[in-house]
């Protein structure tokens, strides 16, 4: 991964739209290195075409070029990258770093005409809450009480300080509702820094997770109904956070009305659904309980999102005006009892969704890649499972996502990132949610074993790398967890429970963020990987972050800064304030143990 040759484009600021038909790019390139002749290598119409670039003034070590070109006519999406000749070697720059030869277009640039980002998504700091289990209104504070169903009165709540039982699954309830979020916010706002939440699914169910809708257009009585919605909704308004909803739209309980009527033989609602002639139905992974909709029916795409009254639609207007849907499992949903025509669907969605909302975040869930459902076209960003959390998971804690040994070492840990980083267009890399965890998966901190020093870590790459950082109820304090129900514990909210030192950690990395315009907003440059050790930076106008994670012993990384500042520049670290000076353009960093060091410019 270390070579002699250097270089850095970031689209998000060194492409400039020019007209409809052409664009400006920029790129840099270290000063001191022999370049012979310098290109960009595009395409139009599935042509190669090759252009000299213009070289500009060089300053700080930097050697600074220029190049206009068309945008393809006959494509939404424009590939190009960077090719220069030294000497008998060519050294090329796409979207996932430099290479000696030119690579497959999936890791070229990518330039999406007309593509519509959610800005705002990547300045933002996420908190994933599941209901049941993170706080019980206080009835003092509230003016909304809980309503109350038979269903309700069958299941009492098990005690808040106990852990999940297993064999109660699905059916244990804890009483957390949408009252406690409000409650709550003066912690996860004012003291944390959360700036966006994202709510499992709110909408009527009988299981205590609720992917399994009975009535997409009714909330949860337990967790306070609608009243409820509308005053978190007002409550978060007001401290100008964001607020996601969980949209289960591949498929409805058995207690949905629309299946309800299809068991009782109305063929207008078993065609929302897959019968086969014995009466069978498709469901979810062969779940009986969660029938699978039919999208070839063109009732069931107006009623998810097509039609003006549609659901997707409904939650996006006032008075509830969400910013914005997690998808779940929608790379399952398509015509008949297959994902057929799944593309199809999806760009329904986006259009429907970007019609009453046009700065709404379309969220997609994809436990593995997501790469074709992110060009642009489909979903604004995807939970990053694949290009973050599953390479994380392998490097720490040497495991696969099923739970399997993985261990990989620093190079194919910055490998993956760099696959993964380079398959989609950059201002989409930018709206990815990052995670360690969440309600299907273990805690982080479990998989570590309770490694602290390397938790630690982990959550220093969440809030530094490229995407947008979401934490999963509890993780910043530490709370443990293994699998499904156990990742699902109540939040203890006796603050003895706590890992103070998680938690400060945590206000730290937020902080830094949401007042670093390269962690939220900047390009990515590779800077030093080996067994263990990764180190990167972000860089922005205002500044570049130099970001050195080391899993293993005290070591010693030599970090190649040309493209980072002056030579001599100074740096200062985030939570000691020692001070680095670059040797001319080689930074000498010592690495402790098991540790993350954040770089700022002095």
């Amino acid at each position: 991964m270390q070579t002699a040759f250097i270089a850095h484009h970031h689209p998000l600021t060194d492409v400039e739209r020019l007209t409809d038909s052409e664009i400006r790019l920029r790129v840099q390139t270290a000063s001191d290195v022999c370049i012979d002749s310098a290109w960009i290598r595009y395409e139009l119409d599935n042509e190669e075409y090759l252009t000299a670039l213009e070289p500009q003034a060089s300053a700080d070590g930097t050697q600074r070029w220029l190049i206009e070109i068309p945008v393809n006519p006959g494509a939404p999406t424009t590939y190009y990258l960077f090719k220069f000749i030294c000497g008998v070697k060519q050294f090329c720059l796409d979207a996932g770093g430099v290479h000696p030869r030119i690579r497959s277009r999936a890791c070229h640039f990518k330039h999406v005409r007309a593509l519509q980002t959610p800005e705002w998504v990547w300045d933002q700091v996420f908190y994933q809450i599941f209901p049941d289990r993170f706080r019980i209104g206080d009835s003092f504070s509230s003016s909304i009480a809980k309503q109350h169903s038979e269903h309700e009165e069958r299941t009492p709540l098990s005690n808040w300080d106990a852990t999940p039982d297993p064999s109660r699954g699905s059916s244990e309830f804890f009483g957390g509702d949408l009252n406690g979020v409000v409650d709550a916010l003066p912690y996860l706002h004012d003291e944390l820094g959360v700036t966006a939440i994202y709510l499992n699914p709110i909408f009527a169910s009988h299981s205590n997770h609720r992917y399994d809708t009975d009535d997409y257009r009714q909330v949860e009585p337990r967790l306070g109904g609608e009243a409820a919605l509308l005053r978190l909704r007002e409550a978060t308004q007001t401290r100008g956070m964001r607020l996601i909803l969980d949209a289960v739209v591949n498929h409805t309980s058995v207690h949905h009305s629309w299946f309800q009527q299809a068991q009782a033989g109305d063929e207008r609602y078993r065609a929302f659904y897959n019968f086969d002639p014995e009466g069978r139905y498709a469901a979810w992974k062969g779940i009986d309980s969660l029938p699978k909709l039919n999208y070839a029916n063109p009732e069931v795409a107006a009623s998810m999102y097509a039609g003006d009254n549609a659901i997707l639609r409904h939650w996006l207007r006032p008075p509830y005006a969400i910013d914005g849907w997690r998808l779940d499992a929608v790379h399952m949903l398509g015509d008949g009892p297959s994902a057929h025509n799944n593309a199809t669907h999806m760009r329904g969605m986006r259009d429907s969704v970007k019609q009453e909302a046009p700065q709404a975040y379309l969220l997609g869930e994809h436990f593995f890649e997501a790469t074709e459902w992110l060009q642009g076209d489909q979903e604004d960003g995807a939970m990053n499972y694949y290009g973050f959390a599953h390479p994380l998971r392998a490097w720490l804690a040497g495991l696969d996502i099923s739970g399997q040994p993985g261990d990989i070492d620093g190079r194919e840990f910055a490998a993956w990132l760099a696959e993964a980083r380079a398959a989609v267009p950059c201002p989409i890399q930018l709206s990815q949610l990052n995670l360690l965890d969440t309600h299907d998966t273990p805690r982080f901190l479990t998989l570590l074993q309770g490694d602290r020093d390397l938790y630690k870590l982990a959550l220093g790459l969440l809030f530094t790398y490229s995407g947008a950082p979401c934490l999963y109820y509890g993780d910043e304090i530490g709370l443990p967890g293994g699998g499904d129900p156990d990742c699902r514990r109540p939040f203890p909210w006796d603050r003895e429970h706590w890992d103070m030192d998680i938690l400060s950690w945590c206000k730290t990395l937020i902080a830094l963020r949401k007042n670093t315009p390269a962690l939220c907003r900047g390009g990515h440059i590779d800077l030093w990987a080996d067994t263990n050790s990764y180190c990167f930076a972000r860089t922005a106008r205002e500044g570049a972050v130099i970001i050195a994670a080391n899993r293993g012993d005290a070591a010693t990384a030599l970090l190649d800064t040309r493209l980072l500042g002056a030579p001599g520049s100074r740096w200062r670290e985030l939570c000691r304030g020692d001070i680095f000076i670059t040797d001319e353009h080689t930074l000498t960093l010592p690495l402790p143990s098991k540790s993350v060091r954040i770089l700022l410019p002095e």
